[in-house]
C-alpha cells in the first residue's frame, strides 16, 4: 500500500512539473516557405535550438515550406502576430519596407562572395537603420541569418550576348533587379517560387532569376539548361519577429534571443560554403549553355549597377545614401 501511495505521489509530481512547464513556457511560432531538409529550413530549426539552449521557458515551433504563411504575406502575418518569427527573402517584403531595396541592387562585383553579402546585411549600421524602418510595421528585425547565394537568370534558350535578353519576359524578384533587366530590353513577370518549374515549361517565361538552391531543389534543369554567369543580385534572408511580442520578453529573454541569432548566424555562415559547393556542382551539371559575359558588358553591368544605387539614394534620401555608401565599402574589398 505504502509502495502505491508513494508510486501515486510520484506520478502526481512529475504530472504537476510537466503542467508547470506547460503553462510557464512561451511558445512561438516560426512560420517559413522552405523543405526542412533545405539549407534554410535547417537554419531555421538551428535557432530554435540554440534559443532553447539559451532559454528552456522559451518554445518555438516551426512551420515549413509555407504549411502556416505564405512567403509573401510574411511581413503582414508576423506583424499582426499570425506567426512570431518568420524568415523571409528581402526581395517579398521590400515592397512595403523600401530600404530593404537595397539588397536588391542588381549586378554586384564579381569580389562580392557570399561571407561578404552577409557580413553587409549583419553590419551593425545596415541592421540599426533597417531595424528602425521596419518598426513601423510592428516588426523587429533580428538579423539576416541566410545568404540566398548566386541568384542569376537561369533561361530555356542559350544567351549570345546580354542584347539577347531583348524581348525574353523573365521572372523578377523586385526592387532595383528588375528595372536593371528592363533596361537590358527584358520584360518582367511576378510569381512564386514554386511556379517557376510550370511557367518555363509552358512557355509563360522566358527565364527566372532565382538562386541556385531553387534551380537544383525544383529540378529546373529540364527545363531551363541555360543561365547567365555571374549574381544579378546577393540578396539575404531577413529574420523578423513580430515586434508585441518580443517588448513582452524580459530583458533576459530579449538577450537569449539576440544570443540564439548571432550563434545562427555564425552556424550559417561556417556551413554555408559547403552548401554553396554543393549547389554549384549540381547547377554545373544541369546548364548546358552558360554565359560569360564579356569586359566590354561587365562595365555595363557596373554602370547599371551605379544607376540603381544613385536611384536609391534620390527615391529614400539620407538613409538610402548611408547604406548605398556601406553597400559600396563591401563592393570594394
Amino acid at each position: 500500500m505504502l509502495k502505491r501511495k508513494l508510486l501515486a505521489g510520484a506520478i502526481l509530481t512529475v504530472g504537476a512539473m510537466a503542467a508547470s512547464f506547460s503553462v510557464n513556457a512561451k511558445q512561438f511560432k516560426f512560420g517559413h516557405y522552405f523543405a526542412t531538409a533545405d539549407f534554410r529550413g535547417k537554419t531555421a530549426q538551428k535557432f530554435a535550438d540554440y534559443l532553447g539552449e539559451e532559454n528552456d521557458s522559451l518554445d518555438v515551433k516551426i512551420y515549413p515550406g509555407e504549411s502556416l504563411v505564405k512567403g509573401r504575406d510574411a511581413l503582414q502575418a508576423t506583424a499582426r502576430g499570425t506567426v512570431d518569427f518568420y524568415s523571409v527573402y528581402v526581395g517579398y517584403i521590400s515592397g512595403s519596407v523600401d530600404l530593404l531595396k537595397i539588397f536588391t541592387i542588381p549586378f554586384p562585383d564579381d569580389s562580392y562572395t557570399d561571407a561578404l553579402a552577409m557580413e553587409f546585411a549583419n553590419d551593425e549600421r545596415v541592421v540599426s537603420v533597417l531595424d528602425e524602418a521596419l518598426d513601423k510595421n510592428n516588426v523587429k528585425l533580428l538579423g539576416f541569418i541566410n545568404s540566398t547565394g548566386v541568384t542569376t537568370v537561369f533561361l530555356k534558350d542559350k544567351l549570345e550576348s546580354l542584347d539577347s535578353f531583348k524581348g525574353l519576359k523573365i521572372r523578377g524578384v523586385g526592387g532595383y533587379s528588375d528595372p536593371a533587366l528592363q533596361e537590358l530590353g527584358a520584360s518582367i513577370s511576378f510569381m512564386s517560387a514554386a511556379e517557376q518549374f510550370i511557367q518555363l515549361e509552358t512557355g509563360g517565361v522566358d527565364g527566372v532569376v532565382t538562386t541556385d538552391a531553387s534551380y537544383v531543389a525544383q529540378d529546373l534543369e529540364r527545363v531551363a539548361p541555360a543561365m547567365l554567369n555571374g549574381s544579378v543580385l546577393r540578396g539575404a534572408y531577413a529574420l523578423i519577429m513580430n515586434k508585441r511580442a518580443w517588448t513582452r520578453l524580459s530583458d533576459e529573454e530579449q538577450e537569449a534571443v539576440q544570443n540564439a541569432v548571432a550563434k545562427t548566424v555564425e552556424w550559417s555562415n561556417e556551413n554555408f560554403e559547403e552548401e554553396s559547393e554543393r549547389l554549384a556542382k549540381g547547377v554545373e551539371k544541369g546548364v548546358k549553355y552558360p554565359y560569360t559575359v564579356t569586359p566590354e558588358e561587365r562595365e555595363r553591368l557596373d554602370t547599371i549597377r551605379e544607376n540603381a544605387l544613385n536611384q536609391f539614394v534620390e527615391d529614400y534620401g539620407e538613409p538610402a545614401q548611408m547604406l548605398a555608401d556601406v553597400f559600396r565599402e563591401y563592393q570594394e574589398q
